[in-house]
């Protein structure tokens, strides 16, 4: 009789800590999972306002032309005119970075 309420404990306490930890890893899939999603919708965002911002007044250079910093200084230093600012915000600018600086 005493092994069997031991038995039984033991079979209880193991299925509660299976729902632990399967409630644990669910919750850090779910939340790995949108941050993933999360970076591709930005990332599609951003990559259409390159194409769509950027052809509005030039040919779309080869991405792979140039490096992260060097696109920084030609965003920054192309774009931060009046006349730049008709076709392109501050905030778009940023995100174009951020997808070059990424590719």
């Amino acid at each position: 009789m005493k092994s069997r309420t031991t038995y039984t404990i033991m079979i209880v306490f193991l299925l509660f800590i299976q729902q632990v930890i399967s409630g644990c890893s669910t919750t850090v899939t779910k939340n790995s999972q949108k941050d993933n999603l999360h970076k591709i919708e930005t990332g599609l965002v951003s990559q259409n306002l390159y194409q769509s911002k950027c052809a509005l007044c030039h040919e779309l250079p080869d991405i792979n032309e140039y490096s992260s910093d060097e696109w920084t200084s030609i965003i920054d230093n192309r774009h931060n005119t009046k006349a730049a600012r008709k076709f392109i915000t501050i905030e778009e600018a940023e995100k174009i970075k951020g997808y070059l600086k990424s590719m």
